[in-house]
């Protein structure tokens, strides 16, 4: 019996009500059943299980998952760990050494996949016009393409996964790598249609892919990654550091940018230290590999208040790994990609001698509010576990600020102070940093109600999406998951959330448990639900268009803004 089918028939024998009930009493609550989460203390009970979709969800600390998640937690261990646990409850025979030696193989099978698949990837760009054509259009040269391994995968359903096959590779293996999805029983290839951009580790392994659509349809996400796995895990690795690492020592810093084509024209420009993050904020685990070549960085972002805001996410967990770095807007409308593409090496060379330090940058954005700014700067630089960085900091800002240095120091260790409770200061950054960097994209009531309606079946799944323009939805968290239940859906496979929590990071897991738990909407309320949030959303990116356009001073687009926001007041349900 290999591993995948042990985890299925662990699901198979063992039902999550009767395991956790184990550990804590439940008590029925509705269709779902109610305790004391085990996970954090409480007086009333806010953690709930769903006997019918086989998870759970505490209310209060926001965990959630399967049956391997929950003994992951409760008995802090690593999933292999966790499945020889409940193979044991089950009855199954599985030695932990028998694990420990599958989970050798599958690494080496999963980068030995990977890089079959890329070199398949490859043979498709080589062949295919269309997408040549596209990449050339991007200025992206033949030695770019030749350097980062790009590729490209038509439209075909299992073309990938046939050729894996032919070269001896196992089914299970090969749906292990998220290279391909299994439903209607077969198989079917998990990219279909994109630009292929291969991800390797600092060691030069495959670990990964992301894709861009070649398709011209506003519904299908713009960029995908790979499924995480045993190999990759989106918030721990760089696009371009195996690249850049040699040119971040030599250069002394890294520049950090928001995406694929940004890295790689980058480096086509001279500029190779550069790398981004994967489709998401920048998280410390990557901050962390960076650091190891460099702890002083560039932070080359897009002037439009996306790029602002990424900015200052970005600086939070700066300060809290204790780095060192500078903040490049570029021109508005302009990202690394077109800008070098317009304005060559040399202009952006110019542009980086004139880059902000953290200080200067936040407080030109509190402009109006110079105490706000100095607040603002003292709560991240709370996070900052490096006493004589901290010190340094705290001149600067009394410099520009004009404000006391004792008072400053006064009022940073009372900001410090307040967080005392936790074990070190080094958590105390970590938790900080999580509470705020959660308030700049908390996902909002609609977008929520929308993952929630699409999450409950296959048919209302197929309603939001019908509904809803993907592109305008605020929430990267709400955003990063239905771009994967859009790669389910344009596979053709039905909503699974087992599936789901498979290939979603922890945080997309704990929402997706925490709206799939428990529906209770009324079937026949949901089109009218669904269409109520569509417009709501709809209303709030034409407002955020009235700002940009105000500030411009665009009368024409005003006009037409405002006429488009009248609209949409005067329909029912707004």
């Amino acid at each position: 019996m290999n591993f995948d089918e042990i985890t299925q028939e662990i699901r198979t024998k063992i039902d999550i009500v009767d395991l956790i009930a184990e550990y804590i009493d439940l008590k029925r609550s509705g269709q779902n059943l109610k305790g004391l989460c085990p996970f954090h203390s409480e007086r009333t009970p806010s953690f709930m299980v769903s006997p019918s979709k086989q998870i759970f969800h505490c209310f209060g600390c926001n965990k959630g998952g399967d049956i391997f998640t929950f003994i992951m937690n409760y008995e802090n261990i690593a999933f292999s760990d966790a499945v020889s646990l409940l193979a044991q409850k089950a009855g199954i025979q599985i030695s932990s050494s028998k694990t420990s030696q599958f989970n050798k193989s599958l690494k080496e099978k999963l980068y030995s996949i990977n890089t079959e698949a890329m070199n398949f990837y490859a043979e498709c760009l080589k062949r295919s016009q269309q997408p040549l054509l596209y990449l050339k259009e991007r200025g992206v040269k033949e030695e770019s393409i030749e350097k980062f391994s790009l590729g490209f995968t038509g439209n075909e359903k299992n073309s990938l996964f046939n050729h894996l096959k032919k070269q001896g590779f196992e089914e299970q293996d090969i749906k292990a790598s998220g290279l391909a999805v299994f439903y209607d029983n077969k198989y079917h290839d998990f990219f279909r249609f994109r630009i292929i951009f291969p991800i390797f580790d600092i060691r030069e392994k495959c670990i990964a892919f992301g894709a861009r659509t070649m398709s011209s349809s506003k519904e299908i996400p713009k960029y995908i990654n790979s499924a995480e796995n045993m190999v990759f895990k989106k918030g721990e690795n760089c696009y371009g550091l195996n690249f850049a690492k040699n040119s971040i020592r030599q250069k002394g810093y890294s520049i950090v940018v928001e995406g694929y084509f940004d890295t790689l024209i980058c480096h086509q420009f001279g500029f190779d230290n550069a790398v981004a993050p994967l489709g998401t904020a920048l998280t410390n685990v990557q901050l962390r590999k960076i650091k190891r070549f460099s702890d002083k960085m560039l932070l080359l972002f897009d002037g439009d208040s996306a790029g602002v805001s990424a900015a200052k996410r970005s600086l939070e967990i700066i300060f809290s790994e204790a780095l060192t770095a500078k903040i490049l807007l570029l021109p508005e409308g302009e990202d690394p990609d077109t800008f070098l593409r317009k304005h060559g090496g040399d202009h952006l060379k110019r542009l980086m001698s004139q880059a902000k330090k953290p200080v200067e940058f936040i407080l030109s954005l509190f402009s109006k509010n110079i105490l706000g700014g100095v607040r603002y700067i003292l709560n991240m630089l709370s996070l900052c576990p490096d006493l004589l960085l901290r010190d340094k900091i705290i001149s600067e800002l009394s410099d520009i600020s004009k404000l006391n240095e004792l008072s400053l120091r006064q009022e940073l260790k009372s900001i410090i102070q307040k967080t005392s409770n936790l074990n070190s200061n080094r958590k105390a950054s970590k938790g900080l940093q999580k509470v705020t960097s959660s308030l700049i994209n908390t996902p909002n009531r609609v977008e929520k109600m929308l993952l929630k309606i699409a999450l409950s079946s296959t048919d209302n799944c197929s309603k939001v999406l019908n509904c809803i323009n993907y592109n305008k939805i605020e929430s990267f968290l709400i955003k990063g998951i239905f771009e994967k239940v859009i790669s389910m859906v344009n596979s053709e496979q039905s909503i699974n959330l087992e599936y789901l929590l498979k290939i979603c990071s922890i945080d997309e897991q704990n929402l997706i448990t925490e709206l799939s738990v428990d529906f209770e909407a009324e079937i026949e309320s949901l089109d009218e639900i669904i269409k109520s949030c569509s417009k709501a959303i709809e209303l709030k990116d034409v407002k955020k268009q009235i700002i940009q356009a105000a500030e411009k001073k665009d009368v024409t687009l005003l006009h037409e803004l405002f006429i488009e926001k009248n609209r949409l007041l005067s329909q029912k349900g707004l």
